[in-house]
């Protein structure tokens, strides 16, 4: 595990001196407005009074929520209320030296509480506004709520779980939340070229819809002039019950089957003409299953994992993810960092997920307490001491001594 800097040591990152300011909840805006912490931005977290909504959900840590702490890192947080005329001149003389806004609210509301882009542009012609929501912001279903499971049954990646386990089933990895993140993560750094080319900002825009799609573009592929020949599917590539638990093993190469048979002794298998090549094996896939399944369920999983790798078949017995933090590849790939909270003390939590070899970036601080940075924010801006008490009593912005930190 490595120890990360401090918050005063400078970022170094290749964002270092951009500015965003994050309006988002939950993961989608949230974590992408992260990654370009990571990448050494200064993010502002900007929320209401009350806190973003993921604050809340379980489970807790002193009363700290871990989701929020996973999805949060490298922010400056402050609590605005966009609700009065006060809090949102704040937003606006922040959005003048801004590089970034980011906001994933039901398509209307940023207008209704006056930071949409139409509004924060007028402050900062040259300002990149990224929107993610779940369907988007036209269309049919622009006003219908979503989350991430919700896209998954919709769009095929349920179904895919049925045609592969026989059972419709959503993976708990919030899939098109994190693929949204990456791809505004994406949008927002080519924004940020463009700009620098041209000095022009822009309004980006994404959704949950897009993002699902993007993660399963093999499904949305469909020949219009021709057909669609061969059985769908690798095999063998799937999960199998070994002795004590589940490993998967990825034999759909010829190379990889090959190289199966040979390490479980069956060599038989792989000069079988019914299963020379990975068609006839998904065509006599039952034929196959019932040879294979009784050898790999006669083996431990991990002792099974062992030989195969050994020979260079890809596969990995089912782990959990606390006993894959103490992989010994993912203390390699520096993928296990501590960051010191000043309520929770360290904090484990995985690390930068790239490698800049010039502009690394660092997890620089934790996780932002509700309202901990809006005094020091604000006095950046040149609001003097009286003014931003002001504010304070007016209800306008919450500081941390008065915010709760639940």
């Amino acid at each position: 595990m490595s120890e990360t800097p401090s918050p005063e040591a400078g970022s170094g990152g290749p964002l270092d001196g951009i500015r965003v300011l994050d309006f988002t909840s939950f993961i989608a805006g949230s974590y992408g407005a992260m990654l370009l912490g990571d990448m050494g931005a200064d993010v502002l977290k900007i929320e209401s009074p009350g806190g973003d909504n993921a604050r809340h959900w379980g489970p807790f840590i002193e009363g700290e929520s871990r989701m929020f702490q996973a999805w949060n890192r490298n922010k400056r947080g402050i609590s605005v209320n966009l609700k009065t005329t006060e809090g949102r001149q704040v937003i606006y003389d922040l959005a003048g030296d801004a590089d970034v806004a980011m906001e994933n609210f039901r398509p209307g509301v940023a207008a209704r509480l006056g930071i949409d882009y139409d509004t924060l542009s007028r402050h900062n012609p040259g300002l990149i506004y990224a929107s993610s929501s779940a369907f988007g912001g036209s269309g049919p279903y622009a006003q219908r709520p979503g989350y991430d499971p919700v896209l998954q049954s919709m769009a095929g990646a349920a179904h895919l779980q049925q045609l592969m386990n026989g059972v419709a089933a959503i993976c708990p990895v919030a899939v098109s939340d994190y693929m949204a993140a990456v791809l505004t993560v994406c949008s927002i750094n080519a924004a940020l070229l463009h700009r620098e080319r041209t000095g022009v900002g822009q309004h980006i825009e994404t959704s949950l819809l897009q993002a699902i799609m993007t993660a399963q573009a093999q499904s949305y592929l469909q020949p219009l002039e021709a057909e669609i020949t061969g059985p769908p599917g690798i095999f063998p590539y799937r999960m199998f019950a070994a002795a004590d638990g589940p490993i998967f093993i990825a034999a759909g190469t010829d190379k990889f089957w090959k190289l199966f048979c040979e390490a479980i002794g069956r060599d038989d298998l792989a000069n079988d003409p019914r299963y020379e090549t990975n068609p006839q094996r998904v065509s006599n896939a039952a034929a196959l299953s019932a040879e294979i399944d009784p050898i790999v369920a006669g083996r431990p999983a991990r002792e099974l994992e062992a030989e195969l790798v050994a020979v260079g078949v890809p596969c990995a017995a089912v782990r959990s993810a606390e006993e894959f933090f103490d992989d010994p590849q993912v203390e390699a790939m520096a993928m296990s960092q501590v960051v010191r909270h000043p309520q929770l003390g360290n904090l484990r939590m995985a690390g930068v997920p790239w490698r800049f070899s010039q502009t690394p970036g660092a997890i620089r601080r934790p996780a932002p307490r509700l309202g901990e940075h809006t005094g020091e924010v604000l006095a950046e801006l040149g609001y003097g001491s009286e003014r931003i008490a002001g504010l304070e009593a007016s209800g306008a912005v919450r500081a941390a001594d008065t915010a709760d930190t639940n």
